[in-house]
């Protein structure tokens, strides 16, 4: 039985179509450009450049899809869009609500955030964070997932194996108790620092999806235990975005 279940997956993976799953990473955004940024503008946008991506990549025939809706293609249980994408967000910044998720409204796209559980509802260094009143409205409108960017956001390839087992497990305790069970687990790891050992201990407790370096994924070969994402510098406009998908060789 077991073999026949094997040979079953080997079969449906050899049956994937061979398609770039593009995944933009944004964080916080700003309404005016500061005209210096430590981290050399790759953390900060505005949501009129976020607008403009949207709008380009829905014009050039993009479709924009969910984790879920990944994981239900990965399975086999939907097809993908010819030219699917996916919007994601790291840290929780309150912004995304503020603006960013009225634009997800306007043209009824998809994303997901990742939030970093200890900083929820919090004011930090005068960065705002979401609360969960914010997480649960994004959330029961059925255009934004909810994952976890772990609890505290530390680098996970300097800790112990318990104490990175705990984290990601307790950081869910917290995202289910105030937004309810979670059937799809995805984690994206802070500074994307992993090693092999946090890979095969976050798979064997429960986490379905790993996110954790830099590029594009190839749906033939998709491995959720080690996806990539691009991530969106300040003012990248669209058809940057789609020159970098299209100039990306998938394997």
């Amino acid at each position: 039985m077991i073999v026949g279940i094997y040979i079953f997956n080997i079969y449906k993976s050899h049956q994937r179509p061979n398609i770039k799953i593009p995944i933009l990473l944004y964080h916080d955004f700003v309404t005016t450009v500061p005209d210096s940024d430590p981290d050399n503008f790759n953390y900060i946008n505005t949501p009129q450049s976020f607008e403009e991506n949207i709008k380009t990549l829905l014009e050039e025939g993009y479709t924009v899809i969910s984790m879920e809706q990944l994981n239900e293609a990965y399975k086999g249980n939907i097809e993908l869009p010819s030219k699917p994408i996916l919007i994601t967000f790291d840290d929780g910044y309150y912004s995304n609500y503020e603006y960013i998720y009225p634009i997800l409204q306007k043209y009824n796209v998809k994303a997901s955030i990742f939030v970093i559980t200890d900083k929820v509802g919090k004011e930090i260094d005068g960065i705002k964070y979401l609360g969960w009143d914010e997480c649960l409205d994004m959330q029961n409108s059925g255009l934004v997932e909810i994952f976890s960017h772990s609890k505290k956001h530390v680098f996970y390839n300097k800790l112990p194996i318990r104490e990175i087992r705990n984290d990601v497990k307790e950081s869910y305790e917290i995202i289910e108790k105030h937004l309810g069970k979670k059937d799809l687990k995805v984690f994206a790891y802070p500074y994307g620092a992993y090693t092999n050992d946090t890979v095969r201990t976050l798979k064997n407790n429960g986490i379905d999806f790993q996110i954790y370096d830099i590029g594009i994924n190839n749906f033939k070969d998709f491995n959720k235990d080690f996806i990539k994402r691009i991530n969106i510098p300040c003012e990248m406009t669209g058809k940057e975005i789609i020159e970098e998908i299209e100039n990306t060789t998938i394997y």
